[in-house]
């Protein structure tokens, strides 16, 4: 195995934040009760999968960054709809 380069290193970081993020945004929408209890219990189960499977594949940077912030675009705008609903 080569040794990762610093570009590699710097996108798992930025990935990495972007899964930090969307943690706390979800936890945070659960407990003020912004959204039901089962969005939260799905957003949680989809991101345990997707920053499981990056941590396994953090040098697929761009796959990895799109997950993390993909999965920020989905949980905004599914979460602005359920909370305006």
């Amino acid at each position: 195995m080569t040794e990762p380069t610093p570009r590699q290193v710097l996108y798992a970081l930025v990935a990495g934040g972007f899964f930090v993020v969307v943690l706390a945004l979800i936890v945070g929408a659960g407990v003020t009760g912004v959204v039901q209890i089962s969005w939260t219990a799905a957003m949680a189960v989809l991101w345990l999968i997707l920053a499981t499977w990056s941590a396994f594949n953090w040098r697929q940077t761009g796959r990895v960054l799109l997950f993390s912030i993909g999965l920020f675009l989905f949980w905004a705008v599914v979460t602005v709809l359920i909370a305006n609903s």
